[in-house]
């Protein structure tokens, strides 16, 4: 059971929710969410768990997260009953709330944004009995997917907004007319040849975490094909980002193209292209995976591209650094002329 991100986006923009918590003089007093990213607290009975019900949500939030050099899951996963969601409990950040009883009223499934904390992401599906669960986990698999999925990327946003690199965003702003949430943990580097892209990389003793920025002129709808995407990208990076012994970073089209994620359309009124899958050194031990974003630049008839990579060698899990590069090149949006 595979849930493609291609279908995820196409609902991100849809999902709407109701906020929760207690108000006192117009305000919400609320705690702060606790748990990592990328883990989700299911709350459901032993009735649900170890049936075909529970069965089914452990896949869901266990499906691959896509475009990574081994699998992981889009989210881990926590499992308790409802007689021991205590407060505490109360404030993980992501909530799936399963509900089972002959006795109510309401089957549905809703969403709910700081239900019980802040930035909180919760979700009740309350059904009858295990066929009509069923029925609405598999209607909903998708939407609830998104809306986890849409809520850690907006909390990682709201994070970089408060810690921000000015320096590293006026760059990128004037030379390429977008603004990006840039967190000031990148700093910026030096492609070989400047005029040709942007580059900025958080680089760690174990990994390294970087994304390039770089334009070209938007001649026809051939332009936003997998094949010329990659490409033009290929020669940047041979032409920019060498490694060891000559060595120069490529798309890994080894396994097939059809291993490379693509998928193109209207996101926050911006036509977009997202390819994900693999990177590797020409000539040199190294990879990973990365995330690249095209966008149409209408009125200066240009695509405009972030393109993130993680290299994280010592360790399997990569999921968590490519969903901080997803945080940064989904706050792209383009500056108006007038304040360019």
């Amino acid at each position: 059971m595979r849930v493609l991100i291609t279908s995820i986006l196409v609902l991100l923009l849809g999902l709407s929710s109701c906020s929760g918590g207690q108000e006192k003089n117009g305000k919400t007093f609320l705690p702060t969410v606790t748990g990592r990213n990328g883990e989700v607290l299911v709350v459901m009975n032993d009735a649900i768990k170890t049936d075909t019900c529970g069965a089914y949500i452990r896949a869901m939030l266990a499906d691959d997260f896509v475009g990574l050099s081994t699998p992981e899951p889009i989210f881990d996963m926590q499992s308790i009953p409802a007689k021991y969601m205590t407060a505490e409990m109360k404030t993980f950040r992501n909530i799936l709330y399963v509900e089972m009883s002959d006795t109510i009223n309401m089957e549905g499934v809703r969403f709910y944004n700081d239900y019980w904390a802040t930035p909180q992401a919760f979700i009740s599906v309350r059904a009858k009995n295990k066929t009509s669960l069923l029925s609405l986990l598999e209607e909903n698999h998708i939407k609830i997917v998104s809306f986890l999925v849409k809520s850690e990327r907006d909390r990682l946003i709201a994070f970089n907004r408060k810690a921000g690199s000015n320096s590293l965003g006026n760059d990128i702003k004037e030379r390429y007319g977008i603004s990006l949430v840039i967190p000031n943990t990148f700093s910026k580097c030096n492609p070989k040849n400047a005029e040709d892209m942007s580059w900025i990389q958080i680089d760690t003793d174990e990994s390294q975490c970087g994304m390039f920025v770089y334009s070209y002129d938007y001649t026809s709808e051939e332009c936003f094909t997998k094949e010329y995407i990659l490409n033009h990208r290929d020669k940047l990076l041979r032409d920019n980002v060498e490694g060891p012994n000559g060595s120069y970073m490529c798309t890994e089209i080894r396994f097939g193209l059809d291993e490379i994620t693509y998928k193109a359309g209207e996101y926050n009124n911006m036509y977009v292209a997202e390819i994900r899958g693999l990177w590797r050194m020409e000539g040199y031990a190294m990879g990973g995976p990365f995330i690249l974003r095209a966008h149409l630049d209408q009125a200066a008839n240009k695509v405009i591209v972030t393109d993130g990579y993680v290299y994280y060698p010592s360790k399997e899990r990569k999921r968590n650094l490519i969903r901080q590069l997803e945080a940064v090149m989904y706050s792209l949006d383009f500056v108006k002329e007038e304040t360019k």
